[in-house]
């Protein structure tokens, strides 16, 4: 099926490039992103940092076209766009310095010695990554909350794989948004399969469906969030959701 864009302040749909995801693409998706989670796990903090990094750059040499597609396709005037994108940036360079930080770690060193109990062992712990991560994006915030925004940015810097499910309401920018990460993870010299982007309500279901799946990051609608829980509780192995679910902005006039 092909996708169409509609433009919010006209009214008018027009057939986009994109498909919906087929579920065998899915599981190729899904599978590849599996594949490079070791690799990744693997790579120096250094190395991941220099991702991150590499991708604000990708995202504000973009930053005309992004901003152009993305106004084509929700309406929002350019100057919020650019304040969004800009945070987007940011966000990617916050969790670069995090991650050359490392206290996000944990790590953990008790020593062996003596105890009144006995001999206490040397424990060890860290924090390491899970896999790969489904991300869903929100319909009103194109670049911060969706394919650029903070949960790709922290999977990524945690050393997690991304999926991202793109939003109906903006293909194109997601699409866009998506080629700049692409470009960034070959610069970067990143594991093939480290990102991947589907397409279509059924393809978002089949993600957070399939079994190589570690876990879901959405922000959106109460409704679509329960939908995604229960399809989560059906799993054979439960996987975390992390939601932002149906805020509400008053607006007093």
């Amino acid at each position: 099926m092909t996708l169409t864009s509609t433009d919010p302040r006209t009214g008018v749909a027009s057939p986009t490039a994109l498909e919906a995801t087929s579920d065998a693409q899915v599981d190729r998706i899904a599978t590849a992103a599996a594949s490079a989670a070791d690799e990744l796990r693997r790579m120096p903090r250094a190395a991941r940092a220099a991702l991150l990094r590499r991708i604000a750059d990708e995202i504000e040499a973009d930053r005309d076209a992004l901003v152009a597609i993305a106004a084509a396709e929700t309406g929002l005037a350019e100057p919020r766009l650019n304040g969004e994108l800009t945070r987007s940036a940011f966000q990617f360079r916050l969790f670069a310095d995090a991650v050359d930080e490392g206290g996000y770690l944990e790590a953990v060193i008790d020593h062996a010695g003596d105890t009144p109990m006995g001999p206490g062992p040397d424990i060890r712990r860290m924090l390491v990554p899970i896999g790969p991560i489904a991300v869903f994006g929100s319909s009103n915030f194109p670049f911060a909350f969706s394919v650029l925004g903070g949960d790709t940015a922290s999977a990524l810097a945690a050393g997690n794989p991304v999926v991202v499910k793109a939003h109906s309401s903006h293909p194109l920018t997601s699409a866009r948004s998506f080629a700049a990460l692409e470009a960034a993870a070959r610069a970067a010299g990143a594991p093939d399969g480290v990102l991947g982007i589907v397409y279509g309500q059924q393809a978002g279901a089949a993600l957070v469906a399939h079994p190589r799946v570690a876990a879901v990051g959405f922000t959106g609608s109460l409704h679509t969030g329960r939908v995604l829980r229960e399809i989560i509780e059906s799993r054979e192995n439960p996987i975390p959701f992390y939601g932002e679910l149906s805020s509400l902005n008053p607006l007093i006039v």
